[in-house]
């Protein structure tokens, strides 16, 4: 695995597929996101006690676990509960479906448009629990703070779009950062299994096949953000989120 003092995007993590580091993206003004203080990631289950003490070397000490109830149970967080961790689970879809929360039948792969309309049903009727994701990482300043879901693309992708763009990372990148899970999600279905809804796809290929992260499906969810909103900062505000709170959210990710 690559040691810790040495940041990269992507995060060789035995037994997980989608660890990456939000660190090293330019800002609209200039300025750098900052590696080692958000990394997004799928699950953490499988988490050998050689790569539990990896993370933790690498600076983590605030574990955001973004999944269901069932999941968790089903296969527990291998982080929770380890000697100077900070835990939260919030699970952001909850336990019964929100309100026009329709999810692609079971085996089968969503469309863009009918992802980008499950992330804009999390961000209009889950406002409570992302506000509450988004306070734990403000107050992890100082240290790693790594938030998950299942993939690492869906949920965990809605938490980084509102981190990068309130650091002031262009839409363009932020699109491009949510893309990049094609590839960890690409590994995992290659080890896990491959469903029947994408048997038609080549998963041998160097690229893997864009409807595991389709950029439209964030396009999408940005333009609801700012038509519906007036844009990222006005959305967090609006969901509860202090201006102490953006603030350590922007310090702790700009260089």
């Amino acid at each position: 695995m690559t040691s810790p003092t040495e940041y990269t995007r992507v995060l060789a993590v035995e037994s997980a597929y989608n660890v990456r580091d939000l660190g090293g993206y330019s800002t609209a003004d200039g300025k750098t996101t900052r590696w080692g203080a958000f990394l997004r990631a799928d699950g953490l289950h499988n988490l050998s006690e050689s790569t539990k003490n990896y993370l933790i070397e690498y600076g983590v000490r605030t574990v955001i676990d973004l999944r269901r109830t069932r999941e968790t149970v089903e296969t527990p967080n291998a982080l929770a509960g380890v000697e100077g961790i900070d835990f939260f689970h919030l699970n952001m879809i909850g336990d019964t479906d929100p309100p026009g929360y329709i999810p692609p039948p079971q085996d089968e792969w969503t469309t863009p448009e009918a992802t980008a309309d499950i992330y804009r049903v999390l961000l209009d009727q889950r406002q409570q629990v992302i506000s509450e994701t988004l306070a734990a990482l403000a107050n992890s300043k100082g240290h790693t703070a790594i938030y998950h879901c299942a993939a690492g693309t869906d949920r965990t992708g809605i938490v980084s779009a509102l981190l990068l763009s309130l650091a002031g990372v262009p839409d363009e990148t932020v699109i491009a950062d949510y893309a990049l899970s094609a590839h960890g999600l690409r590994l995992k279905l290659l080890v896990e299994g491959i469903p029947d809804g994408l048997a038609d796809h080549d998963f041998n290929l160097d690229e893997p096949p864009e409807i595991l992260a389709p950029p439209l499906a964030m396009e999408r969810t940005l333009q609801h953000l700012s038509n519906e909103y007036g844009g990222i900062e006005s959305y967090v505000r609006h969901i509860g989120l202090t201006d102490a709170q953006i603030d350590d959210i922007r310090n702790m990710l700009r260089e």
